[in-house]
């Protein structure tokens, strides 16, 4: 079996479709599959099945080069769903017809999906992506910082709104003026990239300090007072899970993407304002034995749902499937 993982062109090392890809990639050799992480635009070799890792940037451009949709995995992975399918779900919908499955995080985003897809009701599939527990994991190891800090993790963009987590932590300083605010992550989007420089500037307690080598994200989950996500959409953030894997206090904007693997009160919280996140990041900031038993929570969450050999064995099923139908490659 020849298994294509493709993430978009451009996607950086810590970008979540290529962490997502290579963290499959090893699964399934594991497992004894072939499989290969491509960037789309690299030569592709015949393969026995193309998964594409966002359905508009690389599924519909597959499906334009002439690869045969019957062969097709496309994963939805965020941004194709809540804001490419929300735009102009008529024309996806056409171009992306007759691939084998969709699979999409969340039964939420199932179910987004299908309002404008009735009709591919069997051929979209639920697998809630997974975190390699045994590297993110709670830990005495740590980032050695004079001051504590909240960490904004991923890649810079609009969609991930990252200079309105400065305006967050201004807003908390008021009662932790001791806190700082850690950007981390590589610039997706110049003009956002602008936009947080021109937050961050006056501001000595913000540091922006691009993209981290994925070998030292555990510790810096490990060291963070608080992880953050003001996203406006998410599929699930590969940031959030492995903080969450790795048992930090973490404090998210209220989406849906979000809430399928954050239960408010329970392994960490959610806010919906400027208010809200004040309040509940004090809260947090705390401690106690209710915010300690909120990190054992978030910890045993990851094990417990968001396992690697669960997520390979259902995407096996899904490539088993295609070739079962048989053809010809390409």
């Amino acid at each position: 079996m020849e298994i294509g993982l493709i993430v978009p062109a451009g996607t950086p090392p810590t970008g979540g479709n290529r962490i997502t890809a290579f963290r499959l990639e090893g699964t399934l050799k594991a497992n004894g599959v072939h499989a290969e992480v491509y960037e789309y635009g690299d030569p592709l070799p015949r393969l026995d099945v193309y998964h594409a890792f966002n359905a508009v940037q690389v599924g519909m451009r597959l499906i334009q080069d002439g690869i045969s949709a019957a062969r097709i995995v496309s994963t939805w992975t965020g941004t194709d769903l809540w804001q490419d399918w929300a735009a102009d779900a008529r024309v996806i919908r056409r171009e992306l017809a007759a691939v084998s499955n969709h699979v999409v995080f969340t039964a939420d985003a199932r179910g987004r999906l299908l309002q404008e897809a009735p009709d591919w009701e069997s051929r979209v599939v639920v697998v809630p992506p997974a975190v390699d527990t045994a590297v993110f994991h709670p830990g005495v190891d740590s980032i050695r910082t004079p001051y504590p800090f909240v960490l904004l993790a991923g890649g810079v963009r609009p969609v991930k709104r990252s200079a309105w987590a400065v305006e967050l932590v201004e807003n908390l300083r008021t009662t932790q003026p001791d806190i700082h605010l850690v950007i981390a992550g590589p610039v997706r989007d110049v003009e956002e990239a602008e936009r947080v420089r021109a937050a961050a500037d006056g501001r000595p307690w913000v540091h922006l300090v691009g993209e981290i080598d994925k070998n030292e994200m555990p510790r810096w989950y490990r060291s963070a007072a608080l992880v953050i996500n003001t996203s406006r959409i998410e599929g699930l953030s590969n940031a959030l899970m492995e903080a969450l894997a790795s048992g930090a206090l973490v404090l998210a904007s209220d989406i849906a993407g979000n809430r399928a693997i954050v239960t408010d009160g329970e392994n960490g919280a959610l806010f919906a304002g400027e208010d809200e996140f004040c309040l509940k990041a004090e809260t947090l900031l705390k401690g106690g034995p209710k915010v300690e038993a909120m990190r054992r929570a978030a910890r045993d969450h990851m094990v417990r749902s968001h396992s690697m050999g669960v997520e390979c064995q259902q995407y096996m099923r899904l490539y088993q499937e295609i070739l079962a139908l048989g053809g010809c490659r390409r």
